[in-house]
C-alpha cells in the first residue's frame, strides 16, 4: 500500500514538473524574443527619437539639430545607463534623458559644449517645462554633475577611437 502511494506521489510529481518546465520555456521564449526585437530596432528607434527632438527643437526656435546616435555599446560604466547620445549639428554632443519628478515623466535633451560643460538643458514637453521649475536647485545640480562627467567619458573614449582611425 506505501508503495502505491509512493508511486502516485512521484507520479503527480513528474506531471506537475513537465507542465511548470512547458511554463517556463514558454516564458523564457517570450523574453528572448522580446530581447531580440529591442536590440534589433535600436537604431530606427534612435532615428525616430532623433526626429521627434528635432521637431520641438524647430518648435522652440532653436538652431540646433540632433544628427545621429552616438553607439555607447562598447563603452563601459554609467555612460549607456544614462541616456541616449547623439551628435549635433554644431560639432556638440547632446544626451537625452528622463527624469520623473514628483510622479510627472519628465524627458531633457542636455547639450554639452566642446569643453565638456552644459550648454542647455531644453525640457521636451510642457510637463517637464513645469518641473524643472519646481524642481530642487541642488537635484538639478546632481544632474548637471552626472550629465558633464559622463559627457567627459565619452569624449575621451570618442577622441581614442579617433586616434585610432587615424593610425590606420
Amino acid at each position: 500500500m506505501k508503495i502505491d502511494r509512493i508511486f502516485a506521489v512521484v507520479k503527480n510529481f513528474i506531471k506537475n514538473l513537465s507542465e511548470t518546465s512547458i511554463f517556463a520555456i514558454w516564458v523564457a521564449m517570450l523574453m528572448l524574443a522580446g530581447v531580440l526585437v529591442w536590440g534589433l530596432t535600436t537604431g530606427l528607434r534612435n532615428d525616430i527619437m532623433a526626429k521627434t527632438v528635432n521637431k520641438i527643437l524647430d518648435e522652440s526656435g532653436e538652431e540646433r539639430k540632433v544628427v545621429a546616435a552616438i553607439s555607447t555599446w562598447h563603452i563601459p560604466g554609467s555612460v549607456t545607463q544614462f541616456g541616449t547620445w547623439y551628435t549635433m549639428t554644431s560639432r556638440e554632443n547632446a544626451v537625452l534623458f528622463s527624469i520623473i519628478i514628483e510622479g510627472i515623466f519628465s524627458p531633457y535633451l542636455a547639450i554639452i559644449n566642446d569643453d565638456g560643460g552644459l550648454s542647455a538643458l531644453i525640457p521636451l514637453t510642457v510637463n517637464a517645462d513645469r518641473a524643472v521649475s519646481r524642481m530642487n536647485p541642488g537635484y538639478l545640480n546632481i544632474w548637471i554633475d552626472r550629465i558633464e562627467k559622463n559627457a567627459a567619458i565619452l569624449r575621451q573614449v570618442l577622441n581614442e577611437k579617433d586616434r585610432r582611425r587615424e593610425n590606420v
